[in-house]
């Protein structure tokens, strides 16, 4: 069904459209109130009001249809007319529509304040606050129009182009040729808003023809002249580029300018192929004043059975001087459904992120990051069942690290089954693992591994939770090339049984609700002795804190480690939720052993019999403030061990974080010393138009900066533009502590 006064229906949602053009009567709200105009009576005989009239193709006869009826009328129909009132000279085989009048003919529209359609000569002609809807979505406005009756090839007067996606022409006269283009002389295009005080767009193309085609959405220009702030700042004979509907086409992509203290001044100019609709190739030359040019390429794709991305980019110059003059890095990520293969729930996949040496990822400014990771993955999940098996491989751009120690994990596996879930019998699940870490120099590892766990929730009448739970570990090692650990074979079997209970007190009242948990884990395990059999390869670095302090599993990140010994995990949750949407949570305990647990650091807070204290409290305020503490106090002098601050919140114009963090030394974790930083960022809304934004990291055990930058951003909907300027301060052999200063200027609907 053609919907109806579909005209009148856009132009009361759409924004106003002003004059691009000296001369150009403004276009908006008056023609929203000429199309709506008020009700006309029809002139002369045969007034038809209200209702449909169109020729039949076959008899010529003219028909009168009911509204609710046109999804009735054949297809091949030339032109339906509608309108408050509509005369028809059977004579001279001339129909006059007038007031809120419309012709569809397929998916074109024409509305006018009246239009007149000549029978004989197979013309429609459109006066006062004409609007043409066209088959591509796009709309042309203008002060009158003739056009075939099929609403293809005409002429029009003042015409205006509304383009999906943003874009708008305007001309002195245009012409509709073959239904495709509409040809326009004098004509300036722009996504920027005007209006009749201030008539100059921010930014413009004035073109003396400029031709739009609705079939490959190209805007083609002849004679144009680009100006900004209606001064010209430069001139190109002929000129073309996709409408603002196109979403992707191949071509230039917004280039970035900046300066680097390291390699100088620095231009990239991204070149975009189109190579399907599920596949792209951008190719980016990235030219230094200081070390030359390097080459970017990005390519990514959709299949049916997932997607994937690969980014290489390299240069030929010996900057390091150490006679490689090849320098570069791989990156990417792929995920892929096996379905296909008859392999239902698999997929696969992989991660690649690589670089030729330690220094050039940050020398071109890709990323600060000394350690990357990639792998190669492939797996199954269901509601029941995980495995997944991978082949890993770790490079670390540290001066300290030796490649040649650094494991090549191949390969890791793990296996998840939850056999059981019953509500009498409770939830068992079989897990597996196995892995072998290969190196250059030093100790290859090998570790196979099965065990199960169970848990059964019990809830009592007063409303106590009781969950008992048990779990069991059997693990097979081999050690080789590592003579501190004289036996090669080493088979260690553990186990756990407990209980937990949660007793959850509720309260309610004017200010809202109140939620105060206190929970006791209470464990039975052996003691645990494996530092003298068993190399520690996954379990090294140790975090405790309120999120690990109610973990029914061993607190050990890996296998290598077992969490042994009878102990008890006790604390108490807290929650607050007021009527106006404040909250309040707050976590608080510690755990208590029979014995000292030496498997663990002295800096983990878990070693001795009474643990440090870890907790967390969380504000929220919405819609201003999020503001979250954590910490960990040391049992015997209660210095903090550790201590985090994160807030961030918004105010009017004004939004930021910060963010603070203190971690006490763990050599046995690698961290010899304490690690103190704190950061924070803000932006400020100057306008709707305009914002200042900048953020900062410190390390405040060595004073001294890690970053900062700032920059200043102008957007409104035809541009947007990004000054930016960022200080590094390098500790590397290959790049120094610089600034460089970044510009991006994206003109939109320009292409882009």
């Amino acid at each position: 069904m053609i919907p109806p006064r579909p005209i009148r229906r856009f132009l009361a949602g759409c924004a106003a459209i002003a004059p691009l053009v000296t001369g150009l009567p403004a276009m908006g709200q008056e023609i929203v109130s000429n199309v709506f105009g008020e009700d006309t009576n029809g002139f002369g005989q045969n007034t038809i009001t209200p209702g449909i009239f169109f020729e039949d193709p076959v008899t010529r006869d003219t028909v009168r249809t009911d509204p609710m009826r046109i999804g009735e009328i054949d297809a091949n129909t030339p032109l339906i007319l509608e309108a408050d009132s509509v005369t028809y000279d059977t004579d001279g085989q001339v129909a006059r529509a007038i007031g809120e009048a419309e012709a569809f003919f397929g998916n074109r529209v024409l509305g006018a304040d009246a239009l007149t359609y000549d029978i004989a000569n197979g013309t429609v002609s459109a006066e006062g606050a004409v609007a043409l809807r066209n088959d591509d979505g796009t709309f042309l406005f203008a002060d009158d129009a003739t056009l075939a009756t099929d609403l293809t090839n005409g002429t029009v007067s003042e015409p205006r182009l509304l383009i999906d996606g943003g874009g708008k022409l305007a001309a002195v006269e245009g012409e509709r040729v073959d239904g495709r283009y509409t040809v326009l002389s004098k004509a300036v295009y722009s996504a920027c808003d005007v209006c009749v005080d201030d008539p100059t767009p921010l930014w413009r193309v004035r073109a003396d023809r400029v031709i739009h085609d609705e079939v490959s959405r190209d805007i083609i220009y002849q004679d144009a002249t680009f100006d900004v702030e209606g001064v010209s700042v430069f001139y190109l004979p002929y000129f073309r580029h996709p409408d603002p509907s196109v979403e992707r086409r191949s071509g230039f992509l917004t280039p970035e300018f900046s300066r680097d203290g390291t390699i100088g001044a620095t231009v990239k100019t991204p070149y975009f192929f189109n190579l399907a609709p599920n596949r792209d190739l951008t190719i980016t030359p990235y030219v230094t004043t200081g070390d030359g040019p390097l080459l970017e390429a990005e390519y990514r794709a959709r299949t049916e059975a997932g997607q994937y991305r690969l980014f290489g980019t390299g240069t030929i110059n010996d900057t390091l001087g150490d006679g490689d003059e090849f320098r570069g890095a791989l990156s990417g990520e792929g995920l892929f459904r096996l379905d296909d293969i008859g392999a239902e729930n698999w997929y696969a996949g992989y991660g690649v992120d690589l670089a030729t040496d330690d220094t050039f990822l940050r020398r071109y400014d890709y990323t600060a990051e000394d350690r990357t990771t990639s792998r190669a993955f492939i797996g199954s999940q269901t509601d029941r069942l995980f495995t997944e098996t991978s082949l890993i491989y770790f490079q670390s751009f540290r001066p300290e690290e030796n490649d040649d120690t650094i494991p090549f994990v191949m390969p890791e596996f793990r296996y998840s089954n939850r056999v059981l879930e019953d509500p009498t019998y409770g939830i068992a699940t079989v897990e597996a693992s196995a892995v072998r870490l290969d190196r250059e120099l030093g100790r290859d590892y090998n570790r196979i591994g099965a065990g199960l766990k169970w848990q059964r929730d019990y809830v009592t009448d007063p409303g106590i939770l009781i969950t008992p739970f048990a779990d069991a570990q059997t693990d097979l090692y081999l050690i080789e090339d590592d003579p501190q650990f004289s036996e090669n074979t080493e088979i260690r079997a553990t186990g756990a049984a407990g209980v937990e209970i949660r007793y959850p007190l509720i309260a309610q009242n004017a200010l809202g609700t109140h939620v105060i948990q206190p929970i006791a884990q209470l464990i039975v395990a052996p003691n645990s002795s494996d530092s003298d059999t068993i190399p520690n390869e996954d379990s090294i670095d140790t975090e405790f804190d309120e999120t690990s302090l109610f973990s029914l599993d061993s607190r050990f990140p890996g296998e290598d480690r077992f969490e042994g010994g009878s102990r008890a995990n006790l604390g108490v949750r807290y929650n607050f939720e007021s009527t106006a949407g404040f909250e309040v949570e707050a976590v608080y305990g510690r755990v208590a052993r029979l014995r000292d647990n030496n498997d663990f650091s002295s800096s983990s807070g878990l070693n001795e019999q009474l643990s440090d204290h870890v907790g967390s409290l969380s504000l929220t305020l919405p819609p201003y403030f999020d503001i979250t503490h954590r910490f960990r106090i040391d049992a015997d002098d209660g210095r903090f061990r550790r201590n985090e601050f994160y807030g961030q919140g918004q105010y009017g114009p004004v939004a930021g974080g910060i963010g603070y963090v203190f971690l006490s030394a763990d050599p046995l974790a690698g961290f010899p010393e304490d690690r103190e930083e704190i950061y924070g960022n803000a932006a400020i809304k100057l306008t709707d138009e305009w914002t200042v934004y900048g953020s900062a990291r410190a390390d405040l055990e060595d004073s001294r900066f890690v970053f900062s930058e700032g920059g200043v951003r102008f957007e409104n909907e035809c541009c947007a533009v990004d000054l930016s300027v960022e200080r590094r301060f390098n500790d590397d052999r290959d790049a120094n502590d610089d600034t460089s200063v970044g510009l991006t200027v994206r003109l939109k609907s320009l292409g882009g």
